[in-house]
């Protein structure tokens, strides 16, 4: 290629990327529409990985790795022979890129100095969570221009005019696999960041791309140290250098919201005072960083719950948002690091949902209303959490009741995706209102959430409570349809519920025998997970009351009482005798609940096939059987049959297999030291009965060897002693 046609050099750094052949592929847009040489910097790839790079490269440039980005974008540059250079990551690819293309072939770059156009950079796989920025990426070619920075390099000078192109590049470098390789790459950048900022002291660029590190892995103390420590060097380093006012801005914004995060609002509120009063604010560069305090501050007093001044804040930030959020140029020039992010739809929603409970309680319907169509309410949950909803969901019930409020929790949780999350709020709630004794709170929550259109059986439960709270009568519909519709959420329903049943005399047992027992199976299953002894206990006596005839849930049901009876009281069963007893009736309980579904020879061959807890009372049901017969040693060995079958009661036959053991061993000991004993016993005898032979009482002395005789039949000594006097009175 004759390098006096040539029109843009892009120069790239390579370093074998998942997404290099992606990136280098849409460069041909470019080499394919006018002269437009490649430039590749080697700074890692493997030898497949440099194959397939030198199939585009007009050049590539060897370069051994030395911690220096700059000096490696320097090495491209250093090569570039177009009247344009442009520059951009192995990890990035042009979509379309039609105006840049249009630049150059219509000779427009000629009236410009220098051009940008957006990185859209993911924040997820799916590509549904992004952020737009716009990097100073493109320029005319001079002598002077050159990279600088170690990490986070960046082009200089660059003169206007400049061009904003629309046109995008996807990038998806903030994607991490794992939370382990995003910590890596901070912390790589970390490292070479205190170095720089050592070379470079007092200097607001490192300083906030250092507390940036730090921000994305979640570190806010050295967030807020690194920024502190910051401002103060700055201060004694100014007036020697040469700096940007939206890093200062910048630095106030990492610290602002890294004190939201840690809970430390009081100390957030004097960091706001002290960022609105730098003296830099005056400054046209500060304007957006301005914007982004006025966000911090609605933030920061709404969760102080100081209503006027939240609502003031929020006033200015969203009507700094007509404003400049479609200022390219302000964008581009006035922001940096966490500034950018200032009208990102993430934080928006999240100061929107703060700042809610204020204008709620002032009755600021209108702001609510007209801020409510600026949110993408399709990725409510990335911004919707139950401290935000609970908060809100509050000051809803605090006011006089309203179908706008209805509608307000009805945007925020959707059709179903968030309807547990409410649930969860609606509990906690539920239990503050009834401790405080606020009846009509509670009335409010209740009318609020039974009016929602959602499908749950929490919603149900709030229209029966609000219809009992206005003392309606017609409830029996409810508890049909609540049984009929959420059996599977039959054991999760609220006490109250069951107790205006009883309370009313609404029979509710001629609609339990219809739930499907698979279904009636799946609802205890899920209450083993969260039920406590008290939940449990209240039930059986419910049932107890309710089942009017010996139906197959309720035996199931008390199946799976008695099992987890087994497991919460297994510490208080000290005697071996009191746990078998237990053991001995669940079993027989469980094999009575089988019985009429299988054969007697399936039962009796105890097969892998059959239920998990069937399986266990087989085996206790043998066990039971050798215990009785006194043959414990079998037993012992039968206890291998009886772990590892069913996990709910693992723990509890665990215990049991230890006790069988420590039963075993002590008859063991037993035994060895009523032998020993035995011994005594037959020596001291035999020393006696010798004193009576050494005394001439030859007949007391037999009789006493003769009894002995028996409990040691084999003693020779016994013999003798026997024989003797035998022959002596013949």
């Amino acid at each position: 290629m004759n390098k006096n046609h040539i029109l843009l050099s892009i120069s790239m750094l390579i370093s074998g990327r998942d997404e290099m052949e992606k990136c280098l592929n849409s460069l041909l847009y470019f080499k394919n529409a006018f002269p437009t040489e490649i430039i590749l910097v080697d700074t890692g790839c493997n030898a497949e990985q440099r194959a397939l790079a030198e199939r585009y490269a007009d050049k590539i440039i060897d370069f051994t790795w030395c911690n220096d980005f700059a000096a490696a974008r320097n090495a491209g540059l250093k090569e570039a022979c177009g009247e344009w250079f442009m520059y951009l990551d192995d990890d990035e690819w042009f979509e379309n890129p039609q105006e840049i293309i249009r630049f150059f072939t219509t000779a427009e770059y000629k009236k410009y100095n220098s051009a940008s156009y957006i990185v859209r950079n993911y924040m997820n796989m799916e590509g549904t969570l992004y952020t737009d920025s716009y990097p100073s990426r493109m320029v005319k070619m001079n002598s002077k221009i050159h990279f600088t920075g170690r990490i986070h390099e960046y082009l200089t000078p660059f003169k206007e005019p400049r061009k904003e192109f629309n046109d995008f590049a996807h990038h998806y470098g903030y994607v991490y696999q794992t939370e382990e390789e995003h910590v890596k790459h901070a912390w790589r950048n970390i490292k070479l960041l205190l170095e720089v900022r050592k070379e470079k002291p007092g200097q607001p660029r490192w300083i906030f791309q250092l507390a940036q590190e730090y921000f994305s892995v979640h570190d806010y103390e050295k967030v807020i140290k690194t920024c502190t420590e910051g401002l103060e060097e700055w201060k004694k380093y100014r007036n020697q250098l040469t700096y940007m006012p939206v890093h200062i801005g910048t630095l106030y914004g990492y610290t602002l919201l890294s004190l939201e995060w840690l809970g430390r609002y009081t100390e957030e509120e004097e960091w706001l005072k002290k960022a609105f009063a730098e003296p830099l604010n005056k400054l046209d560069a500060m304007e957006i960083c301005l914007v982004f305090y006025d966000m911090m501050g609605a933030r920061t007093y709404g969760y102080l719950n100081e209503d006027e001044r939240c609502i003031s804040y929020f006033q200015r930030y969203i009507g700094s948002q007509k404003k400049v959020k479609n200022d390219r140029s302000a964008m581009e020039t006035k922001t940096a690091g966490i500034i950018t992010e200032v009208f990102n739809e993430l934080l928006l929603a999240e100061t929107f949902m703060t700042c809610i409970p204020a204008l709620i309680r002032c009755e600021k319907i209108d702001i609510i209303k007209q801020t409510i169509e600026k949110i993408e309410w399709d990725k409510r949950s990335i911004f919707l959490d139950e401290d935000k909803l609970k908060k809100i969901l509050d000051a809803c019930c605090r006011m006089q009741y309203c179908l706008f409020y209805v509608d307000l929790i009805q945007k925020l949780v959707g059709e179903d995706e968030n309807i547990k999350q409410l649930c969860t709020v609606v509990n906690r709630l539920q239990k503050e209102f009834a401790e405080q004794g606020d009846a009509e709170k509670l009335r409010n929550l209740h009318h609020i959430i039974g009016s929602l259109s959602n499908q749950h059986f929490c919603i149900t439960i709030a229209k029966m409570l609000w219809k009992n709270e206005e003392n309606e009568e017609t409830l029996d519909k409810y508890y049909e349809e609540l049984i009929s519709k959420y059996p599977d959420a039959i054991f999760e329903i609220d006490d109250d519920v069951w107790n205006i049943a009883e309370k009313k005399k609404i029979k509710v047992s001629s609609a339990m025998n219809y739930v499907d027992y698979r279904v009636w199976r799946r609802a205890l299953n899920r209450m083993e997970r969260w039920a406590s002894a008290k939940t449990w206990n209240t039930w059986k006596q419910r049932l107890s009351e309710w089942m009017e005839t010996d139906d197959i849930r309720y035996k199931l049901f008390d199946m799976r009482y008695t099992e987890f009876r087994l497991a919460e009281e297994i510490k208080n069963f000290m005697e071996t005798d009191r746990l078998e007893e237990k053991l001995w009736a669940y079993a027989e309980s469980v094999i009575s609940f089988y019985k009429p579904y299988y054969k007697e020879k399936v039962l009796e061959e105890n097969s892998v096939g059959l239920p998990d807890e069937l399986q266990l009372a087989l085996e206790l049901k043998k066990q039971q059987e050798y215990c009785e017969s006194g043959d414990d040693r079998k037993a012992l060995e039968n206890m291998k049959n009886c772990l590892g079958i069913y996990p709910k009661l693992e723990k509890v036959m665990l215990t049991y297999a230890e006790m069988v053991r420590n039963r075993m061993q002590r008859q063991i000991t037993e035994a060895k030291e009523a032998q020993k004993e035995l011994q005594q016993m037959i020596i001291s005898l035999k020393n006696i009965a010798k004193q009576k032979l050494e005394s001439g009482e030859n007949v007391a002395a037999k009789a006493i060897l003769s009894q002995v005789q028996q409990y040691a039949p084999d003693d020779d000594e016994i013999k003798t002693l026997l024989h003797n006097l035998e022959e002596e009175v013949q």
